[in-house]
This record gives structure tokens, C-alpha cells and sequence, in this order.
């Protein structure tokens, strides 16, 4: 998982990633474009400084001049509505011609595939915190 943020050979990272079988999350321009969706649809192409205020705004534990540390538990409560927004995003860019352009982001993908992983490996569901699997 990364982010463009100014990196000149974003593009050619992913591809390597891609010829080699390593399936590749990323964020264009920055990663602090997966945590907006938690909070809102947001569709504005923008550098990283911008959404950091915007993100600082939102989760103002997220503000970039604070410690920049999420409440991870209210994020994950949120993170399905997170990932349908992204991909409504990811839906946007397609469409547009540069699906993994700036304003894109893959990690709702991610986060889909983990939270899929673990439904098979426990289907039963329940809280498996503290077992000693």
C-alpha cells in the first residue's frame, strides 16, 4: 500500500508491482484520501496539503498540525460506507479516462478483501479478540 504524494515514477512502481503478481493499494495524491471517504464523498482533484485541511476538518484528530492519529474504531465502524464511496471514485475516474489518477484510491479494495478473508476463515463470525487462534 502507497501513496503518489510527488513520487515521479508512481506509474512505473505500480506496474512493476502488477508484472510481479503483488497486488498494489494506492491513494492518488495522498493516503489521507481514504480516510475523507469516512466522512463524506469527496471528488475534487486536489493536492495533499488540501486534503490534509479538509481531512483536518472532518477528524480533527486528523489535523496536520496535531499528532495526525485516527480514531481507528470509529473509523472501522465506517469503513463500508468508506469503501463504497471510494469506489464510486475509482467508478468516476474510469469513466473519465484515468481510473487511478488524482483523486483515486484503491485501499477500500483492501480493506474489502481482509474483511472478506476473515468472514471465510471464521465463518461463524463473533469476536475473535483475545483468542488464541
Amino acid at each position: 500500500m502507497f501513496d503518489r504524494d510527488t513520487h515521479p515514477r508512481f506509474k512505473e512502481a505500480v506496474n512493476l508491482c502488477n508484472d510481479h503478481g503483488v497486488r498494489v493499494a494506492r491513494s492518488n495524491p495522498c493516503f489521507e484520501l481514504w480516510l475523507i471517504p469516512h466522512e463524506k464523498d469527496y471528488s475534487r482533484p486536489d493536492r495533499c496539503k488540501a486534503m490534509q485541511t479538509v481531512l483536518g476538518q472532518l477528524r480533527p484528530e486528523s489535523d496536520r498540525h496535531s499528532t495526525k492519529t485516527p480514531n481507528c474504531d470509529d473509523l472501522v465502524s465506517r469503513v463500508e460506507d468508506a469503501e463504497r464511496r471510494a469506489e464510486r471514485l475509482l467508478s468516476k475516474r474510469k469513466d473519465a479516462g484515468d481510473p487511478f489518477g488524482n483523486l483515486s484510491t484503491t485501499v477500500g479494495r483492501l480493506t474489502r478483501a481482509i474483511r472478506e478473508a476473515d468472514q471465510s476463515a471464521h465463518p461463524m463470525g463473533g469476536n475473535r479478540t483475545g483468542s488464541s487462534q
